[in-house]
C-alpha cells in the first residue's frame, strides 16, 4: 500500500514537467522565428530553472528542545526530505547552537548515521538545514513493541543484538573522526522498515581537541561555550555517566561507550536501565558482564574502544567467549557444544553405544569374580576364627599392661597439672591489668572518634551545599557514618547525639529527631521545641509548606542567632524539592530581609522564564553568607542561592561589594543608582555579558580592567 501510494505520488509531481515538454513539442509555442528551443533541447534543465522556491509543503513532524522539523517537498531533487529550523522564540545569537548539530553531522559519512542533504538561509534570515527523511521507527517504538509482546518474532535476540552491532559501528566511526554523541538514547536511534539503521540527533556532541590543542572548528563546536542556550537540549540522565553530569570535566568517549552500555541493557532487558548487576538478571552472564563492564562508575574500568565492546558482542553471537566475563571449563564446554552442536552430538552418541558395551562386559565379569569370592570367603571365615581365639588372649594381656602405664602417666599428668595451674594463675593476672589499661585506651579512642565523626558530618554537609544535586547523598552519608559511630554507645550527653538530631531537622525529619529524645538523649531544649511544634505541620510528602518553612527559618534565628548556619541548610537542602516559583521568591524574600533587617521585605521580584530578580530598598547591603568549613577554605553562600538568578537588578539599594555576586553566574547586571564603585570582583567573571551603570559611576581604568566579553551600557534608565 505505501510503495502504490509513493509511485502514484511521484508521477504526480512528475507531470507538470512531462506536460510541460510536450508544450514545448508544439511549434506554435517556440521561441520567435527558432525551430527548437531551449525546452525542447534541455527540458529538465529548464525546469529546474524555473523553480523559484525549492522547498515547498512544510509539514511540522516534531519538535525537540532547540528546533522543529517539518516535512517538506524538494522541489529540485523531486523527493520528500526533513528540515530543521530553530524554534521561532529563538533569536539570532542563538543561531550556532542550533547550527552545531549541522556542522557535526557533515562532518560523519557512515551508512548508519543520518545524511546532512543541505544547510542555508531563509528569506527571513532564519538558518535551517536539510537531512533523508526517515521511514520507520525509533528504537524507543521497537521496545515499546517488545514489551507489548508485538513484535518478539520480529525482533529476536540475535536481532537486537545485529542492530546494536550497527549502532557501536556508527559511534566508532564517529570516535574516529574525534566526535562524541554524548546524547546515545533509544529515541536518537531510527530502525527503517528493511532493517536499516541510522544514529540521529547529533546536537550534544562534540569534537575532541587534538593532543597539541583544538583547532578553531573545534573550539566553536564546543557545547560548553554556549552556555543555558543548550540547556533545552541537555542530556537523558538515564543514559549520563557519572562524570558527564559535570559541566567542567572533560568529554572523553568513554561517556558514549556509558551510553551504549545503557542501551545495550535496556533492548536486552526491556526495562530502564539500571546501574547494579541485579539489573541484568534474566540474560546471558557473557552479556550481563559485557554491560556491567560498560557502565562502571570509574572510566579506567570501561573498554576504552567502542570496538572492544563491538567485538565481545560479536564473539557472544559466534558462540566463544567474551573478553569481560569469567569463564569456567563448563562455560567454555557449553559454548564448544553450541558451536559444534551436530559434530558434538554424533560424538556424544558413539560414547554412549560404547560405554553401554563396555558396561555389560564389566557386568559379566563382576558376576564371575563374585562366585569366587564367595568360595574364598568361606575357607577364610574358617580361619578367622581360629584366628580370633589367639588374638582376644593376645589383647587381654596388652590391656593389662596399658593400664599399669596409664596408672603412671594420670601421677605425672597431675604433678605438671599443679605446676601449669600456677603458672596460668599468674598469667590471668597479668592479663587482666594488660585488659584494664587496654581498656581506658580503647574508651580514650572511642571519644576522640565520636567528636570526630560529628566534625565530619559538618564538613561533608558543609562541602555538598556547593553542589546541590550531591546534597541529598551528602547528608546520608553524613547519617550511615554517624550512626557507624552511634554503635558504640556513647553517653545520652555526648555531642554525637545532638549532631544527628540537628542533621534529621536539617531534612525535616522532625519524628525521627524526636525519636532520639524520647530514647533519652540530651538534645538542647530549644531545638526539641521546634520539632515538636512544626511536626504536626509537615504535608504528605514529609516537608512543611511554604508558610510554615519561613516560620521555622524565622525563629531559628530568633531563638539563637548561631542558628543561622541550620537556617541555611535547611533553606538549601529544601531547594532541592519541587516548589512553585512564588514559594521559591517568598523564602528567598524572608532570607534576605533576615540577613537585611533594615530592608522592605515588598523591594523584590523574580521572573522565573527570563531567571530575573529584582531588588529595590534602601535597606539592603548584603547578598551573601559565610559559613567556615576551616579558617583557609570559608564557603560563602548567595542568599538567593534557591532562585539561580541570571539576570540582577539592584537599582536604588545601598549594595555595593560586587565580591558576593561572583558565585551566582550571572549573565546580566544592573548597578546603577547604587554606592558601587570597585569592579575589581569582575575581573575574572566568565558568565557575566551585560553590565548597567551610570556615567562616572566608576574611573575609566576600572572599565579598562573589565574582560572583552563584559559589554558595559551606561545610562541612567
Amino acid at each position: 500500500m505505501t510503495s502504490d501510494h509513493s509511485h502514484r505520488e511521484a508521477i504526480q509531481r512528475i507531470k507538470p514537467i512531462v506536460d510541460d515538454l510536450f508544450d514545448q513539442a508544439d511549434p506554435s509555442h517556440a521561441f520567435g522565428d527558432c525551430l527548437e528551443s531551449d525546452d525542447e533541447i534541455c527540458p529538465l534543465y529548464c525546469s529546474i530553472s524555473r523553480i523559484k522556491e525549492r522547498y515547498q509543503e512544510p509539514e511540522l513532524i516534531g519538535r525537540g528542545g532547540m528546533k522543529e522539523v517539518y516535512r517538506v517537498y524538494d522541489a529540485r531533487a523531486v523527493r520528500h526530505v526533513a528540515m530543521a529550523k530553530p524554534l521561532p522564540e529563538f533569536s539570532s545569537d542563538q543561531y550556532d547552537a542550533f547550527l552545531r548539530e549541522a556542522h557535526l553531522t557533515a562532518r560523519l559519512d557512515h551508512p548508519n548515521i543520518i545524511n546532512l542533504f543541505d544547510m542555508d538561509i531563509d528569506q527571513k534570515g532564519r538558518p535551517f538545514f536539510t537531512m533523508e527523511l526517515r521511514h520507520g521507527h525509533s528504537l524507543r517504538a521497537v521496545i515499546k513493541s517488545l514489551q507489548d509482546g508485538r513484535s518478539s518474532e520480529e525482533f529476536p535476540l540475535h536481532q537486537r543484538l545485529d542492530l546494536f552491532l550497527r549502532v557501536c559501528d556508527a559511534i566508532a566511526y564517529a570516535h574516529s573522526r574525534r566526535v562524541l554523541h554524548l546524547d546515545i538514547k533509544p529515541e536518537n536511534i531510527f530502525v527503517g522498515d528493511f532493517g536499516e539503521v541510522k544514529v540521529c540527533d547529533w546536537g550534544m556532541g562534540v569534537v575532541m581537541a587534538r593532543e597539541h590543542g583544538g583547532n578553531e572548528s573545534t573550539v566553536l563546536l564546543d557545547p560548553d561555550l554556549y552556555g543555558s542556550l543548550l540547556q533545552s537540549a541537555s542530556g537523558t540522565p538515564t543514559y549520563m555517566a557519572p562524570e558527564q553530569k559535570d559541566k567542567r570535566q572533560q568529554k572523553t568517549p568513554q561517556m558514549d561507550i556509558y551510553a551504549l552500555g545503557c542501551l545495550l541493557q535496556e533492548m536486552l532487558t526491556l526495562n530502564a536501565p539500571v546501574k547494579s548487576r541485579s539489573g541484568n538478571s534474566g540474560i546471558d552472564s557473557a552479556l550481563a558482564a559485557t554491560i556491567a563492564t560498560a557502565i562502571e562508575t570509574d572510566p579506567a574500568d570501561r573498554y576504552q574502544r567502542v570496538e572492544e565492546m563491538r567485538e565481545d558482542i560479536s564473539r557472544f553471537m559466534l558462540g566463544f567467549s567474551t573478553s569481560v566475563e569469567r569463564t569456567s571449563l563448563r562455560r567454555e564446554a557449553a559454548l564448544f557444544f553450541r558451536r559444534h552442536r551436530e559434530a558434538c552430538s554424533i560424538a556424544l552418541g558413539l560414547l554412549t553405544v560404547l560405554a553401554m558395551c563396555v558396561t555389560f562386559f564389566v557386568l559379566q565379569l563382576r558376576n564371575s569374580r563374585e562366585q569366587a569370592l564367595n568360595a574364598e570367603a568361606v575357607a577364610v571365615e574358617a580361619r578367622a576364627r581360629s584366628e580370633e581365639s589367639r588374638i582376644i588372649a593376645e589383647q587381654a594381656q596388652l590391656r593389662a599392661e596399658q593400664d599399669q602405664r596409664r596408672a603412671e602417666q594420670a601421677q605425672q599428668l597431675t604433678e605438671s597439672a599443679l605446676v601449669e595451674a600456677e603458672h596460668e594463675r599468674r598469667s590471668a593476672e597479668e592479663s587482666l591489668a594488660k585488659y584494664m589499661a587496654e581498656k581506658e585506651l580503647s574508651n580514650k579512642r572511642r571519644y576522640r572518634q565520636v567528636a570526630a565523626a560529628a566534625r565530619h558530618s559538618d564538613f561533608v554537609i558543609d562541602s555538598a551545599l556547593q553542589r546541590d544535586m550531591g546534597l541529598r547523598s551528602a547528608i546520608q552519608f553524613a547519617l550511615d557514618h554517624m550512626d557507624s559511630i552511634l554503635d558504640f554507645h556513647p553517653p545520652p550527653a555526648s555531642f554525637a547525639w545532638t549532631q544527628k538530631f540537628w542533621i534529621l531537622f536539617l531534612t525535616q525529619d522532625f519524628q525521627a529527631a524526636l525519636n532520639l529524645v524520647r530514647d533519652g538523649k540530651e538534645i538542647h531544649p530549644d531545638l526539641v521545641q521546634l520539632a515538636e511544634k512544626y511536626l504536626p505541620h509537615l504535608n504528605s510528602d514529609g516537608h512543611l509548606d511554604t508558610g510554615h518553612f519561613i516560620a521555622v527559618m524565622q525563629e531559628l534565628i530568633s531563638v539563637d542567632r548561631w542558628r543561622a548556619p541550620l537556617a541555611e541548610k535547611m533553606m538549601i537542602y529544601d531547594g532541592i524539592h519541587d516548589r512553585s516559583p512564588e514559594d521559591k521568591l517568598a523564602i528567598a524574600r524572608a532570607w534576605v530581609q533576615i540577613n537585611n533587617s533594615l530592608w522592605n521585605r515588598e523591594g523584590m521580584t523574580y521572573d522565573p522564564d527570563t531567571a530575573t530578580v529584582r531588588l529595590r530598598g534602601n535597606g539592603l547591603t548584603h547578598l551573601n553568607r559565610t559559613i567556615a568549613i576551616s579558617n583557609r577554605h570559608p564557603n560563602r553562600f548567595s542568599l538567593l542561592h534557591i532562585l539561580k538568578p541570571k539576570v540582577l537588578d539592584l537599582r536604588g539599594t545601598q549594595f555595593q561589594d560586587l565580591s558576593e555576586v561572583d558565585s551566582m553566574q550571572l549573565l546580566e547586571l544592573d548597578i546603577r543608582q547604587t554606592p558601587v564603585t570597585d569592579l575589581s570582583a569582575l575581573q575574572g567573571n566568565r558568565t557575566l555579558r551585560r553590565l548597567l551603570m551610570d556615567p562616572d559611576q566608576v574611573s575609566e581604568s576600572q572599565m579598562a580592567s573589565l574582560p572583552k566579553s563584559i559589554e558595559v551600557m551606561l545610562g541612567s534608565e
